[in-house]
């Protein structure tokens, strides 16, 4: 997963909202290998498991993978305040910063490296029909940002959170109409078949629907039981569930696909080399406007 979210510096005049961070987040990565040996392990030992659950699909959309998304974004999708981002008139260079980078710059540069690297340099290794696959995926990356880490990013470089929850309201709202476009024109001039159905099911699964439900869950609370049982109560009951989805997608993914990744050691190297030029590159892009738009040295 990557984003490029931009975070600004706390203001001193804030009050202090940072805890300490949780076993779960202190070994953030430790958690996600153990997840994918795990994954592996289940589709090796025990393949009926991944075998049962990949028969619920629809269009391409595995049913079970949907619906552990939703429990790691739906706490996320809460949070959102989309009456918040009127505040963002306060400090707007951040936001255009992330906006821009995840829009109009990052799905382009994924395309073309991955492009470069999948298609042209390794092209001896990789046969050009697997290699377009990967391209595939590589695209869909580069072009969905992965608002659902991106609270846990801002705890760790001590981020503004109210500004955080901005950024990703307005980030989410830019992926309702987005997405799809972008989307169908890079797998388009890669000569992909477009899969249409899944591209809109994807919209609807893992956007329109918890984002609406996430509002709706807001909204209704709120009015019932007011905005601070919201925050200290309702928000620290769902506190555990993001993990808990994150942990177990990234086990379902694995045991999925965990004999293809076996069988094909060197193509997952080969893949992971645009990915973290990729990534480097967007921080740097995103590091270095930052700089230059505030000053910071």
């Amino acid at each position: 997963m990557n984003d490029s979210t931009t975070q600004v510096p706390e203001r001193n005049d804030e009050p202090d909202v940072k805890k300490g961070m949780g076993l779960f987040e202190r070994y953030l990565s430790i958690w996600v290998a153990v997840a994918i040996v795990v994954g592996i392990a289940l589709g090796q030992f025990l393949p009926v498991v991944p075998e049962t659950l990949a028969r619920f699909e629809y269009a391409q959309v595995s049913i079970p993978v949907a619906i552990l998304i939703w429990a790691m974004i739906y706490p996320m999708m809460v949070q959102i305040d989309f009456g918040a981002i009127l505040g963002v008139r306060r400090q707007p260079k951040g936001l255009v910063i992330t906006t821009s980078v995840n829009w109009l710059i990052k799905p382009f540069t994924m395309f073309a490296i991955a492009y470069f690297f999948l298609m042209v340099v390794f092209a001896p290794f990789i046969p050009e029909a697997l290699g377009r696959e990967y391209l595939a995926g590589a695209i869909l990356l580069g072009a969905a940002p992965c608002t659902a880490m991106v609270f846990v990013w801002s705890y760790l470089t001590r981020g503004d959170p109210a500004y955080t929850l901005v950024q990703v309201a307005v980030n989410d709202l830019i992926m309702l109409v987005a997405f799809a476009p972008i989307v169908v024109f890079l797998l388009g001039i890669s000569n992909i078949t477009v899969p249409w159905d899944t591209v809109a099911l994807s919209v609807l699964l893992y956007i329109v629907i918890p984002l609406a439900a996430g509002y709706t869950t807001r909204v209704m609370l709120i009015k019932q039981r007011g905005i601070e049982w919201f925050d200290n109560v309702f928000m620290k009951r769902l506190g555990s569930v993001t993990p808990i989805g994150l942990i177990l997608t990234l086990v379902l993914l694995f045991a999925f696909q965990g004999e293809v990744i076996l069988n094909n050691p060197l193509h997952i190297l080969l893949i992971a080399i645009p990915l973290i030029i990729q990534t480097f590159l967007i921080f740097f892009i995103a590091y270095g406007r930052l700089q230059a738009d505030t000053g910071v040295q």
